[in-house]
Parts: C-alpha cells; sequence; structure tokens
C-alpha cells in the first residue's frame, strides 16, 4: 500500500549543510534545493527495499529571510523562490518565510541593520509546531521533519507519543565525512532517511534567480 507523507523542511538547515558538504567553497545560491524535488528524493531514499512506497502530500518549508532594507536583492530573490517553489503543486507545497532577527546601529544618522549580526530566530518553533500539526491531522501516516537541528528532538519525541502517524527524520549523509554520521538524538527509535550527494544533486533548483 502507498503511504501518505508530509515532509517538514528546516530549509537553511538543509541547504547550508548540504552545501558545505557536497559543493564545498562554491556560492551557497548553487546549492539551492526545490523542496517538492527535495521531497521527491526523499521519498526515494527511504524506498531502496522496495517496500516503503510514499506519495509526497505535503511539503511545509520553513526559512529565514532577510529584511528590505539590508538586502533588497537577497529579500526579492526569497519572495520569487517561495512563488515559483509553490507554483503549480496544488497546494501541497506550502513556503513560510519569517524575517531575520538583526542588531541594529545609527550610521551616519540612519538606523541601519547590522548584516553581519542577522540570524534566523523561530524557524525552529515553526518546525516544531508543524511537526504536531501534521502528525496529529490524521491526513498522513508519514511525517519526516528534515533537519539536523538537535533542538527539535523534543518536538519529535512529542509527535511519536501521539501515535498518529510515523514519525521520522531525514539528513545528508556521505561516508566519507564522519560529520554526517548519527542521528538527532531522541528518547523515541525514529527512523532516520539518509540522503546521498545523488539525491542532494537530483533535489537542486535549476532556475537562474539572479
Amino acid at each position: 500500500m502507498v503511504e501518505r507523507m508530509a515532509v517538514v523542511i528546516d530549509y537553511q538547515n538543509m541547504h547550508l549543510t548540504a552545501s558545505e558538504l557536497f559543493l564545498p567553497g562554491r556560492p551557497l545560491e548553487e546549492g539551492l534545493i526545490e523542496p517538492f524535488r527535495f521531497a521527491k528524493q526523499l521519498a526515494k531514499a527511504r524506498n531502496t527495499d522496495g517496500c516503503h512506497e510514499v506519495d509526497v502530500a505535503r511539503v511545509e518549508v520553513y526559512r529565514g529571510l532577510p529584511i528590505r532594507d539590508d538586502d533588497a536583492d537577497a529579500y526579492r530573490r526569497n519572495l520569487e523562490q517561495k512563488s515559483r517553489w509553490e507554483r503549480g503543486h496544488s497546494g501541497s507545497v506550502a513556503v513560510t518565510l519569517r524575517p531575520l532577527k538583526y542588531r541594529w546601529d545609527w550610521i551616519d544618522g540612519v538606523k541601519t541593520p547590522v548584516r553581519s549580526s542577522r540570524r534566523e530566530k523561530g524557524v525552529d518553533v515553526m518546525c516544531a509546531l508543524a511537526l504536531m500539526r501534521l502528525a496529529r491531522s490524521g491526513q498522513f501516516d508519514v511525517v519526516v521533519l528534515a533537519s539536523r537541528d538537535t533542538d527539535l528532538a523534543p518536538a519529535l519525541d512529542e509527535a511519536v507519543s501521539l501515535h498518529a502517524a510515523k514519525i521520522e527524520a531525514a539528513k545528508w549523509y556521505d561516508r566519507s565525512d564522519r560529520r554526517t554520521y548519527g542521528n538527532i538524538k531522541t528518547a523515541a527509535r525514529i527512523w532516520t532517511t539518509s540522503m546521498l550527494r545523488e539525491h542532494f544533486t537530483a533535489s537542486l533548483d535549476p532556475f537562474d534567480y539572479t
């Protein structure tokens, strides 16, 4: 039987990890992951034995957004990527952008965001809430968290305790790089799908946003 799968993507976590692992020294924009392609590759990696087929039913992406005052081009590209990634998937893909947090300084009398201080804030909480909501919905047989953020371990355990869906995780893996060994430490036994370079390459967004 084909099961319905929902995927929660901690985008920056997965994007930066993959870029560092598979495209070291290359511009980060070369490693952009197209969410639906990623979910299809996750389904492929998960079904290596031919007995665990899933249909990608829902993909939810959570990502930080540079503010326009800091980087107007990056702000525009992020909005364009959101639009393009959601387009054509009949409501099955949703991208949520949360403005990055900044420290502000006064420069020549103008209050200015300090780019080096920007960071994501609250994205992990949004991923945790999405994981719980999708698991509780009863609409999906499998709910997968794509992240290596160890702060999300309690959310995984809580989702498992609902006994409403199979709760799993996904990560990038390279046998030659020990940093990719191991999984998020949870109290519950959670299956983690290891995604390889070939899955990353097939997940890339080919569109030029410059």
